[in-house]
């Protein structure tokens, strides 16, 4: 006798969501609806044009002043119109809404007389009214009606089956479809959505519910599944998922039910074929197997520690055990009555918490502990095992993420990932297992696909992928860490999964272990197609203040010189699973994207002047990124010192500016050269030199400067000799002295006395055999001291250094 086991697989479902004022929309008296070119949904409202993008209801109305006459805002129809146009009816009058600049106009006279013929040649919806149905086939071929004594069926197995609606569609008015499958509809209240889909599971039936905590196969085609509350063992027939029976603590399989009598969290099959059953908290059950159905049971309950949650055996033939509070041991005893268990000597104290053992092909124990990852060789002598031990590590960017790990696997490319409580998954990044500090990489919810950080196991795929089971989602990743994620929208049910790891069967079916229960599907199933949104612009928002609807319509955004920061606002348009998509950007084709998760918006501030290409691309509802890439080019126009003709302007005002300081340098440069010139000239008259005829000659040109030159050789040894004696003897002011004086040779009329008398210093000291002291008196210095000063400061040489130089 067998029992049936699962329930029927792939029925349909419909999710039916409603949409009131409390969601967004404009007015409690919706009228109509209909689906753009672009994909957006509108509805007509008594209080303006509704548009929906699945996450928000935007409402559009004329504005005071732009030219629209329409008097109210009371829309009793609409019906899109060739050239992204929304005819709309106001009462009895017609009005155009314009996709292309979001904005209302009045219509032209060919079009207001035939507003009549396009509103019925053009409308998308189906009415309800007078006792109308509406029938559609979704996307699984299901055939579904909405009837009109206000039920919605559909046909399965040749039979009409009647769907549980939370609403009667007697009070629905007009229905269309959109272009993802959805049907949408309108009372005088609401807007409803019907979405529908297949369950893409079979659940396994179990009664009473229980939590699964083992799902194990053996070599005989048959499965168990073992419950923890109940501490039932059921053994089912892998060919037809058939349940043969209940395990019984005789060993027997009972067709009635019946509890094993203990908890069973992990089983093994050793090399003989026997079975082991590892509890919490009763320890360890050997099952060997009599005839087809039955098994002699031996219950052993002597050893380190009873809570069992791993089980395995090693090359050498050693059966190894993890325990929750006795960390790893291990028997050789297999098959004797009472086998003996041995904690190797170098195991780690504080890492009793064990829960899984992993061995790899080259002998690299690795055990996943509530403390952390503990990693040994395997030896022939376990006590000559030495264990280097893993954690959190606060200093280290490149340790464990979490250290309670729960779970270790390898994919077909040799890369070893390992599971955390609250960390996500962690990839072994070290070539060497053995090495004393491993090099993890952190696979997180907010650094992968993952929507979760609690990682209850691991599994790879046949097809090289990795499978991570959270506490209510499934993960599948491929060879490049990408993947999807399968939740409660996936499986139409909020799923909540155990510790067990599911179990894959021989045709490619999964089984997946439950908080109340289990369910059998399929890979095909798990990697069937989403739907892949078109990415759309919702609006644009220059500096905060100017702000474009029709966004959409852009392929170019053109910003002023006073426009530097710009906000973009997208949405991927799935209209049953909005939620789950997230979002990324990028600015000129950086190869880097921003992930921003499920917000809609990129902000960008400051732009330097140039053209920027703006792409935006999104996820499906299952977590896929999905080719859907949306660009806006970006030109931010330049101030007009910026542009190329301001930057020429200002390298040519620089220029300018460059020349005009060396003309000025030169210039100066000139004068004091001419100064220095015809000083030297003027003095020449007190030396005596040859040129004294020609410097007479110039002085004839300008009386004053001959009236100061005669002052001063005549008044080279009077002391008291100053400015005002030489301003009187030149017959000009002092202040006219001293301009004249300034322009001509650029000294003063005291530098010019004092050079003089330098230069008459010089001359009797070259000529004559005087002391210094009497050439200062006769050079008009009453100080020798003075003098001496003044000379070393004129010439660089005191006098009598000046006097040895000349002999």
């Amino acid at each position: 006798m067998t029992l049936l086991a699962v329930t029927l697989a792939a029925q349909p479902v419909c999710e039916v969501e409603r949409y009131t004022e409390n969601n967004g929309v404009s007015s409690a008296h919706v009228t109509q609806l209909l689906q753009d070119g672009q994909g957006f949904m509108w509805f007509s409202t008594w209080n303006g044009l509704c548009r929906y993008d699945g996450y928000d209801f935007q409402t559009f109305k004329p504005q005071v002043g732009d030219g629209c006459h329409m008097r109210t805002d009371r829309i009793r129809d609409i019906n899109l119109l060739p050239g992204r146009l929304i005819l709309c009816q106001v009462d009895e009058e017609y009005y155009i809404f314009d996709l292309s600049n979001y904005r209302f106009r009045d219509v032209t006279d060919g079009e207001k007389r035939q507003a009549e013929e396009m509103k019925l040649k053009y409308r998308q919806s189906k009415s309800l009214l007078k006792g109308k149905n509406y029938t559609w086939t979704d996307k699984h071929q299901t055939q579904w009606a909405l009837q009109s004594d206000g039920t919605l069926t559909y046909q399965h197995d040749g039979q009409e089956t009647v769907y549980p609606l939370p609403v009667s569609s007697k009070t629905l008015s007009f229905v269309a479809p959109d272009n993802q499958g959805n049907l949408w509809a309108i009372d005088n209240g609401s807007i409803y959505r019907f979405s529908t889909s297949r369950q893409p599971v079979s659940r396994l039936a179990i009664t009473p519910a229980a939590e699964v905590k083992c799902l194990f196969a053996d070599s005989k085609n048959h499965y168990f599944v073992c419950t923890k509350a109940d501490k039932t063992v059921r053994v089912y027939n892998s060919a037809d998922d058939k349940l043969l029976g209940y395990l019984a603590p005789d060993g027997r399989l009972h067709q009635g039910y019946t509890s094993f009598g203990a908890a069973v969290y992990c089983m093994y099959e050793d090399k003989d074929g026997t079975l082991w059953m590892g509890t919490k908290p009763d320890g360890l059950f050997r099952l060997q197997p009599i005839g087809t159905d039955a098994y002699k049971i031996t219950h052993f309950n002597d050893m380190p520690q009873t809570d069992i949650y791993h089980i395995q055996e090693d090359r050498w033939g050693r059966l190894w055990v993890a325990s929750l509070g006795g960390g790893i041991f291990y028997t050789t005893q297999q098959k004797t009555e009472k086998p003996h268990f041995i904690v190797p000597k170098q195991y780690p104290k504080g890492y009793e918490r064990a829960r899984y053992l992993f061995f790899t092909k080259d002998d690299v124990m690795m055990v996943a502990t509530g403390n952390g990852l503990v990693v040994s060789k395997m030896e022939r002598d376990a006590d000559k095992m030495h264990f280097l031990c893993h954690q959190r590590e606060p200093d280290r960017r490149n340790s464990l993420s979490c250290s309670a790990t729960l779970d270790v696997a390898e994919d077909p490319q040799g890369r070893y990932f390992v599971s955390t409580e609250s960390g996500g998954i962690n990839l072994i990044e070290s070539n060497d297992l053995l090495a004393k500090e491993l090099s993890f990489r952190q696979l997180s919810s907010h650094l992968s696909p993952l929507t979760s950080d609690v990682i209850q196991s691991l599994t790879t795929t046949k097809d090289g992928g990795l499978m991570a089971v959270g506490s209510h989602c499934i993960t599948l990743m491929d060879s490049t860490l990408q993947g999807r994620v399968l939740d409660a929208r996936f499986f139409n049910s909020d799923y909540r999964f155990s510790e067990a790891h599911p179990l894959q069967f021989k045709d490619g079916s999964w089984l997946f272990p439950l908080t109340d229960g289990a369910f059998i599907t399929t890979i095909d199933q798990m990697h069937q197609q989403a739907y892949a949104p078109r990415l759309v612009l919702t609006k644009i928002e220059v500096r905060g203040k100017r702000s474009s609807w029709g966004a959409e319509r852009l392929d170019t955004l053109t910003l002023q010189p006073q426009e530097r920061s710009v906000t973009v606002h997208f949405a991927a348009l799935d209209y049953s699973a909005a939620a789950h998509i997230i979002y990324a950007f990028r600015l000129s084709n950086s190869e880097e994207w921003n992930y921003i998760g499920h917000d809609r918006s990129a902000t960008l501030l400051d732009l330097e002047p140039g053209t920027y290409t703006l792409e935006i691309r999104s996820t499906n509802a299952n977590g896929e990124w999905q080719d859907n890439i949306r660009s806006l080019t970006i030109i931010v126009k330049p101030t007009f010192w910026e542009a190329w003709y301001g930057q020429l302007l200002i390298v040519l005002l620089l220029l300018g500016i460059l020349a005009g300081i060396a003309y000025t340098l030169l210039y100066i440069r000139r004068i004091k050269r001419k100064h220095r010139e015809t000083l030297e000239k003027y003095l020449a008259l007190i030396e005596g030199s040859g040129k004294r005829l020609e410097v007479r000659d110039e002085m004839a040109d300008d009386p004053i400067l001959e009236r100061v030159m005669q002052f001063v050789e005549e008044n080279i040894s009077n002391s008291d000799a100053g400015v005002g004696e030489m301003a009187q003897a030149a017959a000009v002011s002092r202040s006219g002295l001293q301009r004249k004086l300034k322009q001509a040779m650029g000294i003063t009329p005291i530098d010019l006395l004092r050079e003089a008398r330098i230069k008459r210093a010089c001359q009797l000291l070259r000529q004559t055999d005087k002391s210094v002291s009497d050439i200062a008196y006769a050079c008009g210095f009453t100080d020798p001291k003075y003098f001496s000063r003044s000379f070393k400061q004129s010439t660089g040489l005191s006098p009598t250094e000046y006097k040895n130089a000349s002999n």
